[in-house]
């Protein structure tokens, strides 16, 4: 039988000097076969280095119009992208797969599909809303491997209000790995109980992650591994990208967007303006002239063709079929 020790980690790193993530506030027997890994990450507090940025921000105490005071609150910190990546890697956490899903603005165009059998050209309308579902694999200090998942959307028109047309544009341009980075972010934070805002003392004190790999210096352990060294997850997964290649495809200056929640400051506060001295312009939306189709006839149709047919027919039609869907309403069907 194998032997077996206890392992406490809030005994050796107490919660008054150390934030213990995930499962690591517990006490635990651990066999000989396996074999802890307990990692203390730093953040730097200084928001300039992109590991935190300042959630909201510092406030004096006040008395309102009803006389009652209120007391004056600190800067609350919350863990950017870059943070976060840091806590995963020191907590072992993988990728395991990572997928764009259908966003609940398309659900009507999968509906008709469904009931009708008709087949709904994707694309014919301007809907730019994206989806991703991210999944992660969680060591835990009990042995187990967590998976666990997180889906994140992003409706386009709840958050462009307030951009200009350059930051809206940029905005576009890096929609999609935002998201996928907001869903593995999310994740992350759901595997780690990471909590949404921290004080700066709070923030300042080590992060103190834990979990078990198999015990190399146990000559059974040993033996498996050697078995199974040229083994790899992607037998397992196939191939997905890996938690630095997610978070790298996001721009520096897209940090605190990409961290997790609904936060767009960075595109709307002025960060995203030409920068002085530069000419080139923002590339503009591909053109689009040829997903503008009639749904009757398979037509290329002007836009405003298009938009007047779904206003007063609710489908897209080009004149001809306009006019044969007026005469069929009147009762005069033509063939």
């Amino acid at each position: 039988m194998d032997s077996m020790y206890e392992l406490s980690i809030p005994k050796n790193y107490p919660a008054s000097k150390y934030n213990l993530m995930g499962n690591t506030d517990v006490m635990v027997q651990i066999p000989d076969i396996k074999s802890p890994v307990i990692q203390v990450v730093r953040l730097d507090v200084d928001p300039q280095k992109k590991d935190v940025y300042i959630q909201q921000k510092a406030s004096g105490e006040y008395r309102d119009k009803k006389g009652n005071v209120h007391p004056a609150t600190p800067n609350l910190y919350a863990i950017a992208k870059n943070g976060l990546k840091k806590l995963a890697d020191g907590a072992g956490i993988k990728m395991v797969s990572s997928e764009h899903v259908i966003p609940t603005t398309c659900q009507k165009c999968v509906a008709v599909n469904q009931h009708s059998g008709k087949v709904v050209q994707c694309g014919s309308c301007r809907n730019k809303d994206v989806a991703f579902r991210i999944t992660i694999s969680v060591p835990q200090l009990t042995g187990e491997v967590l998976m666990v998942e997180d889906t994140h959307e992003i409706i386009v028109e709840n958050v462009v209000p307030g951009m200009s047309d350059k930051q809206r544009a940029e905005f576009m341009k890096h929609l999609p790995q935002i998201c996928e980075a907001k869903a593995l972010n999310g994740a992350i934070r759901t595997a780690l109980h990471i909590k949404g805002t921290y004080t700066l003392e709070e923030i300042s004190k080590p992060f103190v992650v834990a979990y078990l790999v198999p015990n190399l210096n146990h000559e059974a352990v040993k033996r498996a591994a050697i078995e199974s060294m040229f083994q790899s997850s992607q037998r397992l997964f196939g191939h997905v990208p890996s938690i630095h290649q997610v978070e790298g495809k996001v721009p520096d200056s897209a940090s605190i967007e990409a961290s997790d929640g609904e936060e767009y400051g960075e595109y709307v506060d002025g960060t995203y303006r030409e920068a002085p001295g530069t000419e080139e312009p923002i590339q503009e939306q591909e053109d689009r002239t040829m997903d503008f189709r009639c749904d009757k006839c398979n037509e290329v149709i002007p836009k405003k063709v298009w938009e007047y047919s779904i206003e007063h027919y609710d489908r897209p039609l080009c004149y001809k079929c306009q006019k044969v869907v007026r005469g069929e309403r009147r009762g005069g069907r033509r063939q």
